[in-house]
């Protein structure tokens, strides 16, 4: 069984390591053990901030030998408290934070070898520079870590074109809980040399070992880009008109993110931003055509857009005619997960179910917040076309907060089981950490449960390596 008591001289032992790179005052840990909602609030016995691999090594190798358990961090944005020592566990806290050099940059090979603590607007910048796209994109891009968002296969907007954060990754560089180096860092696009095994560690939050450095893939730099702010009848028109862009433009489409009426009420309400509207609609969904050729875009989706109106699929529509109003419709969706923090303590989904369903999941979870939960603020947004929602109950602006907190695991499982009942997951992007735990042993086979403990039993046998998340064994 691990532990998490640092005697005087393993302290020692460890902060030779890093040199004067740690922390030890309470006072200063608060950032680094406190997860991004504010729903946890945790305590570390220190804080390292190795400077290269070598040094990750030899942390993990003397938390091996000694029985420590540690909790691998990078940014610290991620949404289920997978990257925090777990309750009154008092862990060490690894952080990447300076592990941000960016190694090489192939241009030829559409690649970058960069550090697990670059900040992902770094690495999207670095591309640009090239005149190449490093395609993922999340609100919190401007502070998580390539690291977090491997470990965590971050989704983000551009899932639709380009995948998931693993499917743009071609090597990694892993400490594993021993402390022993696997490195991976290969830049093929075709080796079949046995197991995928970097496959093991994206996606594994953290809990299988430490990602140190990745071979990322880059993609040709879009040439034209067409953004759109559209409005629906109903739910069920977004899809109609998903199956429409795709059948009509192909691999232009780049994203499509849905924004029910409550969020736009909640921009107005806590942002400076405000419908561009003349009226406001109920369903809204931001739509991006992109083209590595100069293409005149706007002319495809507005063909498009004539079609749908013609079918009654769509009721209005702008499209940004300048750099200004693209940024400004974007800005709307990247601000409604820092705006509805303002409305207080909610109980906040990241579900995924097959694109057809999506709107048979708004109604049914609409009718069953209705039913269960009736003065709380319900807020839909998310990627609808990759069918992952991000649904929200908010407490109510008046009434009786603590019944509403109250409520809290039954609502959780209610929305939770609706979209189990659609062939869906309970957890779509933002994964399973310490948070989600009793969904993942409730939702998931006892042969999928048992298979992911033989791989964490078999990797970390000390049950070192970011214990008590995603599995707990």
């Amino acid at each position: 069984m691990s532990t998490t008591t640092l005697n005087p001289e393993l302290k020692s032992q460890l902060k030779d390591i890093v040199g004067n790179a740690f922390v030890d005052d309470p006072v200063q840990m608060a950032a680094y053990v406190c997860d991004a909602l504010g729903h946890y609030e945790a305590i570390a016995s220190m804080i390292l901030k190795p400077k290269n691999t070598n040094e990750v090594s030899k942390i993990v190798r003397l938390c091996s030998e000694n029985n420590i358990s540690f909790v691998p961090q990078g940014g610290n944005t991620g949404l289920v408290a997978g990257a925090i020592p777990g309750p009154e566990k008092a862990e060490l806290i690894i952080s990447l934070e300076r592990m941000d050099a960016i190694h090489e940059i192939d241009s030829i090979n559409s690649t970058m070898t960069v550090d697990a603590g670059c900040i992902l607007e770094n690495i999207q910048n670095s591309a640009d520079a090239i005149d190449r796209l490093f395609p993922l994109s999340l609100a919190a891009e401007g502070s998580c870590q390539i690291g977090g968002n491997l470990a965590t296969n971050a989704g983000g907007t551009a899932v639709l074109k380009y995948g998931n954060a693993r499917d743009l990754v071609l090597g990694l560089e892993v400490v594993l809980p021993n402390g022993e180096v696997w490195d991976g860092l290969r830049a093929l696009r075709k080796d079949n040399a046995g197991y995928d095994l970097k496959q093991l560690f994206l996606g594994s939050e953290g809990t299988l070992g430490v990602i140190t450095r990745a071979v990322l893939k880059l993609f040709p730099k879009p040439r034209s880009v067409c953004t759109a702010l559209v409005a629906f009848p109903d739910i069920e028109a977004t899809t109609l008109l998903l199956n429409l862009l795709r059948e009509k433009t192909g691999d232009m489409l780049n994203a499509f993110e849905y924004m029910d009426k409550h969020c736009f009420d909640l921009l107005d309400e806590h942002s400076d931003l405000s419908n561009p509207f003349s009226q406001s609609f109920s369903h809204y969904a931001l739509i991006e055509l992109s083209s590595s050729h100069d293409s005149d875009l706007n002319a495809v989706l507005e063909g498009v857009l004539v079609e749908a109106f013609d079918s009654s699929i769509v009721l209005d529509a702008l499209i940004g005619a300048s750099l200004t109003q693209k940024q400004y419709f974007w800005k709307m969706r990247e601000t409604i997960p820092t705006a509805y923090k303002k409305l207080g303590f909610g109980v906040i989904f990241d579900i995924s179910v097959p694109v057809s369903s999506v709107p048979l999941f708004i109604h049914q979870a609409n009718e069953f917040m209705k039913n269960n939960a009736p003065t709380a603020r319900t807020l839909t947004f998310g990627h609808i076309g990759d069918g992952n929602i991000h649904y929200s109950a908010m407490q109510p602006k008046e009434g009786d907060v603590a019944a509403f907190r109250s409520l809290k695991k039954d609502l959780t499982v209610g929305i939770n089981n609706l979209a189990i009942n659609l062939n869906g997951s309970f957890t779509a992007e933002h994964g399973v950490g310490f948070a989600k735990v009793d969904e993942l042993l409730r939702y998931r086979s006892e042969t999928e449960v048992r298979l992911m403990k033989q791989i964490k039993s078999t990797l970390d046998p000390q049950n070192i390596c970011n214990p008590g998340k995603v599995v707990s064994w």
